[in-house]
């Protein structure tokens, strides 16, 4: 009985807020900094980076349900999850760093600085993703049986 009291816990977890956190955190956050990177290089000026705030609240998420053994078993039972989970986070940080770096550079009008800014977070952004390429294939994130919550 206890089991399947976990299980209906899991699941409400997922769909109220895990579902709803991939969903937006995919779709809508990566439109909102690619919209955001956009605006700036069009129009020349910095907006309000707020991609660290986004990073946060997912990583907050991903951490409770890792962390309590209940919502754990969200990973159990999809193990596709708990990397995708990883990496999204990863790829949320990165892109708000280099939107962050995007908004100081161009928080001051001068062409040289804004074209030395871009080149500057392309290269973060590529040289980030190589790491983390580098670092998966060094250590692959793998749910071990110990690990699992009883």
């Amino acid at each position: 009985m206890k089991e399947i009291i976990f299980n209906i816990i899991a699941a409400i977890w997922f769909i109220a807020v895990l579902l709803g956190t991939l969903f937006f955190g995919t779709i809508f956050t990566v439109m909102v900094f690619f919209f955001d990177i956009v605006q700036m290089l069009k129009t020349g000026f910095s907006v309000s980076p707020i991609g660290f705030v986004f990073c946060f609240i997912f990583g907050l998420v991903f951490a409770i349900t890792g962390f309590v053994p209940v919502f754990r078993r969200c990973y159990y039972k999809l193990p596709w999850l708990y990397p995708y989970c990883v990496m999204l986070t990863m790829n949320l940080f990165i892109i708000s760093i280099a939107e962050s770096i995007l908004a100081k550079g161009f928080s001051v009008i001068s062409t040289p600085r804004h074209i030395i800014t871009v080149i500057l977070m392309l290269v973060q952004v590529i040289g980030c993703r190589i790491a983390m390429s580098v670092y998966f294939n060094k250590y692959p994130m793998i749910l071990h049986k110990y690990d699992r919550a009883a």
